[in-house]
């Protein structure tokens, strides 16, 4: 089973109660037949006495994916779907403790059934996090006897825990020291990237820093995020990773982003066209910049505000680069196909093809869509991640 499937499964694992419940809510709505049309009426997949005593590595694989896509049509409440989601649990738990006792499983083979293992214990433990962590901290003993390239990945997942452990108390208002707090798993995240050889899994750990980090000190007083980058930087800068390399720049991106308020912002790229693009050329102007991908909700749902503005305030001097960071060139082509746009649309693939920056790492843009507002001097008057907010701003310049 490829790494994507089993982590789109176990996704669907993860939010099956709201899933299944929903699933239920609308299949109540519809004719039998159709409520019906995808459930196998045979066996129970969730049933593990139906599982030979002598099943292979594969027929388990499979019996383990029928587990996790099972959905039955029968929940008509939140405690039916929570004791379907303990069943589910129960019985990937005993197919991956099979799997891994099989001598005909492949190595991945084992290492979906570890990671079946280990959603299972954030799946039984959601309600208590310090349990959560516990268990997970007791499990990484095993994957670290198995060497199995999961212990990685709880390693980062023990870390989300401790972080929610801190965001959580300063979203919901209540009193204490969060920064201080905050500091110190920082603190811990340090020594434990100066310690350990940087792998894949580990880029989570700091992109969680950062957003947390932005998240506790909305107003930048308390320079949190650049105290996080002084922080880790030199761990990861002397890895020879090449995801570590990227996070560093990265972190410099976010530094330069912080001070582009108030200051020139540089911006070469390649257009759809073909044609070549330089800020620099709509000086006397005012230039929106939207950093965004076509497979981001929150950006799509920006176009009709942004076609509104554009057509508002194009006439009166006001240009839009819409800066695609979409990885497959294809994609954004047949969006730009499906709907075309009459601003500047640009293409960090066509632009680093043809040797210039991509300006979504050079500016650490970890969130879409971003907007940069430019005055017709070249400076940068206003950075959100709302079209509401450059609404505002557009009617007060025009």
């Amino acid at each position: 089973m490829k790494k994507t499937t089993l982590f789109l499964a176990i996704a669907a694992l993860t939010t099956c109660v709201l899933a299944t419940y929903a699933a239920a809510q609308t299949a109540n709505a519809l004719p039998a037949a159709n409520a019906q049309a995808e459930v196998t009426k045979t066996d129970d997949p969730l049933d593990i006495s139906t599982i030979p005593a002598d099943a292979t590595a594969d027929q388990l694989e499979e019996r383990m994916m029928a587990v996790i896509t099972f959905r039955p049509t029968d929940i008509a409440s939140q405690e039916q779907a929570m004791a379907f989601m303990e069943k589910q649990i129960a019985a990937l738990k005993t197919i991956a403790e099979l799997m891994l006792k099989r001598e005909d499983a492949t190595d991945e083979q084992k290492d979906d059934a570890r990671q079946l293992k280990l959603q299972a214990i954030l799946v039984e433990n959601q309600a208590d996090p310090d349990k959560a962590l516990e268990a997970i901290e007791a499990y990484q003993k095993e994957l670290l006897d198995a060497k199995s390239e999961v212990l990685y990945q709880s390693q980062m997942l023990a870390f989300r825990l401790k972080i929610t452990k801190v965001i959580r108390p300063a979203m919901m208002g209540e009193e204490g020291d969060h920064i201080e707090n905050f500091k110190t798993i920082l603190e811990e995240a340090k020594t434990f990237l100066a310690a350990n050889e940087f792998q894949p899994d580990y880029v989570m750990l700091p992109m969680m820093l950062l957003q947390v980090s932005e998240m506790l000190d909305q107003d930048g007083k308390a320079d949190l995020q650049k105290f996080v980058i002084a922080e880790l930087k030199p761990a990861l800068a002397k890895s020879e990773s090449e995801e570590a390399g990227e996070i560093v720049q990265r972190m410099e991106g976010l530094l330069r982003f912080a001070e582009l308020p108030g200051s020139e912002i540089e911006l070469q790229c390649i257009l759809l066209d073909g044609k070549k693009l330089d800020i620099k050329d709509f000086r006397g102007k005012v230039v929106l910049i939207d950093f965004w991908a076509t497979w981001c909700g929150p950006c799509v749902m920006s176009i009709p505000m942004m076609k509104r503005l554009y057509d508002t305030y194009h006439e009166k001097g006001f240009e839009l680069i819409a800066y695609s960071c979409d990885e497959d060139l294809d994609d954004l082509k047949e969006f730009e196909e499906e709907s075309p746009h009459p601003w500047h649309v640009a293409s960090v693939v066509m632009s680093v093809e043809a040797e210039l920056t991509d300006y979504s790492i050079f500016y650490g843009i970890s969130g879409y869509p971003t907007f940069v507002l430019v005055g017709k001097d070249g400076k940068v008057l206003h950075v959100t991640h709302g079209i509401s907010e450059i609404a505002e701003k557009l009617a007060e310049l025009f």
